[in-house]
């Protein structure tokens, strides 16, 4: 109780720890880079508004590049039982992603030295042939809550590949 309330106390205050991000827009708009058939774009899109980016129509216009790249979405088996049947299996969503940032007012350019950072959601569920459809919905639910996942992950290293930038 008295932790919460010591913490309700610095955040009611306007305390921010050093470093934290506490003025995205300071950033000037963001760009998504991606091929029209990335899945997420459009969660992407909301979730980079939802955490007070500003989405720039085109490249010409942005101040930072998000490169979205080479996104994956697999199902393999993980393991058998003894007759032979699938018992587990294993479902992943990933996506590469790259950012530019525009330095001293020039156009943002993506450096050759820098990699392509893999974001990858992984996730496992029993399967059984009885409940066949029970299971593809078990699926659908979990493909669903892994994008959401893949969304949040983005997001949170494009905040933090800038964060640096932003003064305190």
């Amino acid at each position: 109780m008295g932790v919460c309330l010591a913490l309700s106390l610095l955040v009611g205050c306007g305390f921010h720890p050093r470093g934290s991000v506490t003025r995205l827009s300071d950033l000037g708009s963001i760009y998504i880079d991606s091929s029209r058939n990335l899945t997420i774009a459009d969660d992407i899109r909301e979730a980079l508004i939802d955490a007070a980016f500003t989405i720039a129509p085109n490249r010409d216009d942005a101040d930072i590049m998000l490169r979205l790249t080479g996104e994956e979405q697999k199902e393999r088996v993980v393991s058998v039982r003894s007759t032979g049947r699938i018992s587990e299996l294993e479902l992943s969503h990933a996506v590469n992603m790259l950012i530019a940032e525009s330095v001293d007012g020039n156009e943002p350019v993506y450096s050759e030295a820098q990699g392509l950072n893999r974001v990858e959601v992984i996730r496992e569920y029993t399967y059984d042939e009885t409940g066949v459809l029970g299971k593809e919905n078990e699926a659908r639910i979990l493909r669903s809550e892994m994008e959401s996942e893949l969304v949040r992950q983005i997001v949170l290293r494009t905040i933090a590949s800038l964060a640096p930038s932003i003064s305190s």
